[in-house]
């Protein structure tokens, strides 16, 4: 009788050891992936993003660059707007932060930490820093990381889900608001790292360049966009007035809290015109915003929108220029 419980005691502890190194064994396997995961030197991430704004769904293709040359990190990022076919990039280099849009050879530049400044669903520190944080699933085909989520200048976003194959390349990101409603998704088509890269390919000339040619089509075609949010007002009165070669559509809205909008396309240049912006740069998933005093200034696949009032708190600016789409408001 004793060495029958010697040995199923000796088999239960052998168990618990074999249960032990392989928990630390997986961890371990992990930690060294979100390490090698850190210590990237370049990557490429594209994908087809999908956003919910007022019940719209805006669909962007999204391809996400990043470097480390020489000790410095570069990005660039450009956003596919699928409806208006017009691309907005993104870049950070030596010189600082710039948005450009290729059709119109146009640049603003801003000081700013972009994109470190905020959670991208599209950038894969991010991703990886998530991963790290919260508590993650082995899954047969790699990993499912689920965790509370916040976005600097989106107040909906309260969660985050993001899957991994066994290798760390990032398979899908959702992200949700406080009803479990899916707001954004990532769906990763292709993830390629530590190729060779170089730093031309974060020059804004550069990149103006490369993709200026690929979208042929005017966004002034869809012009004027309406916001959906409107804060209690109701649109009064549009006119559309040319100044300079640039044409402007001016939306006057009154109510509750009245705001007026002015949205325009400024006329293609042979050069490149860069614009440098003192205002603080709000970091937005799908575009970027600034304000000086009582205007804030969005800009978006090719448009510029202003939007001008005394009435509306700098979170309801950034909300009704958000919502702008292509349809009439009611």
């Amino acid at each position: 009788m004793n060495k029958k419980i010697i040995a199923i005691a000796v088999s239960v502890i052998v168990v618990i050891v074999i249960g032990v190194s392989w928990f630390f064994l997986k961890s371990t396997s992990l930690n060294d992936l979100i390490e090698e995961a850190n210590q990237c030197q370049s990557y490429q991430l594209v994908g087809n993003m999908e956003m919910l704004e007022n019940d719209e769904l805006k669909s962007y293709q999204v391809t996400s660059t990043y470097a480390r040359i020489d000790k410095k990190d570069y990005y660039k990022v450009e956003l596919y707007d699928k409806s208006l076919n017009q691309s907005q990039v993104i870049v950070r280099n030596d010189e600082g932060v710039f948005v450009l849009t290729p059709s119109l050879n146009q640049a603003f530049q801003f000081q700013s930490e972009w994109p470190h400044n905020s959670p991208k669903p599209y950038i894969y520190q991010s991703l990886v820093s998530f991963l790290k944080d919260n508590k993650s699933e082995k899954v047969k085909d790699g990993y499912l990381v689920q965790g509370e989520m916040t976005y600097e200048n989106d107040e909906r976003v309260k969660s985050q889900e993001v899957k991994f194959d066994k290798t760390l390349k990032p398979v899908y990101i959702s992200v949700f608001d406080q009803d479990g409603t899916e707001v954004i998704k990532v769906e990763v088509t292709s993830f390629e790292m530590n190729q060779d890269m170089k730093k031309d390919s974060f020059l804004q000339n550069n990149i103006i360049k490369e993709t200026k040619t690929e979208y042929t089509d005017s966004v002034a075609a869809s012009l004027p966009l309406y916001p959906v949010s409107l804060m209690g007002s109701t649109l009064e009165n549009e006119k559309v007035s040319t100044i300079d070669d640039e044409i402007n559509h001016i939306l006057k809205f009154t109510g509750e809290k009245s705001f007026t909008i002015v949205e325009k396309t400024s006329k293609e240049n042979d050069d490149l015109q860069i614009e440098s912006i003192d205002g603080k740069m709000i970091d937005m998933i799908d575009g970027v915003a600034f304000e000086n005093d009582q205007q804030m200034t969005y800009i978006s696949s090719g448009v510029v929108c202003s939007l001008y009032s005394n009435d509306l708190t700098s979170q309801e600016k950034l909300a009704v220029l958000s919502s702008m789409q292509s349809s009439q408001v009611k």
